[in-house]
């Protein structure tokens, strides 16, 4: 069985109530403010640890962007072709 921070198995020992704990729910532990310096080195830092696409992956993945592009791009025109046509229909109908 898995034990808690405590010590204890979960499940067993004091139940503590929400009246009980020592922070309220509703309001969340400030955060601590950083001056400009440390904040890039931790902008730096994160940078360092993302894992970046190739060259390859970058230029598969554009070229599905504007392949999905034109397919959206036809279809609206396809729709926009059928809404057109079928108001100008509604229209000769009043005159």
């Amino acid at each position: 069985m898995a034990k808690s921070k405590s010590g204890t198995p979960r499940g067993r020992g004091q139940k503590t109530t929400p009246a009980a704990s020592s922070k309220p729910a509703d309001k969340p532990a400030p955060k601590k403010k950083v001056g400009p310096v440390e904040f890039l080195r931790q902008v730096r830092a994160e940078g360092a640890r993302t894992t970046w696409p190739t060259r390859k992956e970058t230029g598969v993945t554009t070229m599905m962007v504007f392949i999905m592009v034109a397919i959206a791009a036809v279809f609206f025109l396809v729709v926009d072709i059928i809404i057109q046509t079928g108001v100008g229909f509604i229209l000769e109908l009043g005159s």
